[in-house]
């Protein structure tokens, strides 16, 4: 995508996070809202390899949101990113819904880690990162972290 294109996607995902907190009545909007662009930038702009149709692929690039609060933008993101119907993002934070108010891999494609706790991710993109380096696995890791 070029710059334009970006920012149009940043825009989209951004007015989806709004929604999403607005609909839910609860969640961290400036959390979700200030790593926007960066989700954008490695989903969007050709800085990952990722497979929305088979996201345990070998050798596939793994993104770790180490502040679990900004859900919504990785949600979104991850919508926009083919990984599940973008309609799923009206049910954040309702009974029976797989968009928790942390990410929970064991419910979401496109979720490596299921986090919450603030900086946890970043310990387990370390982790990660040595693992696949010790066993010879192609494949990046990415994280972003704050402090609420």
């Amino acid at each position: 995508m070029d710059t334009a294109a970006l920012q149009a996607k940043a825009t989209d995902i951004r007015k989806d996070i709004l929604t999403m907190i607005t609909e839910a009545g609860s969640g961290h909007p400036g959390g979700s809202l200030s790593c926007t662009d960066i989700l954008t930038a490695l989903y969007f702009g050709g800085v990952m390899d990722y497979n929305p149709a088979d996201p345990h692929k070998s050798g596939r690039d793994r993104f770790i949101l180490a502040k679990g609060h900004a859900a919504p933008a990785l949600y979104a993101t991850l919508a926009h990113a083919g990984f599940f119907p973008t309609d799923e993002l009206h049910t954040l934070r309702k009974l029976g819904t797989r968009l928790q108010g942390h990410p929970d891999s064991n419910l979401l494609p496109g979720v490596e880690v299921s986090t919450g706790s603030l900086g946890q991710g970043l310990s387990v993109a370390a982790g990660l990162a040595a693992g696949l380096r010790l066993t010879g696995e192609d494949g990046l890791v990415f994280t972003v972290l704050g402090d609420g």
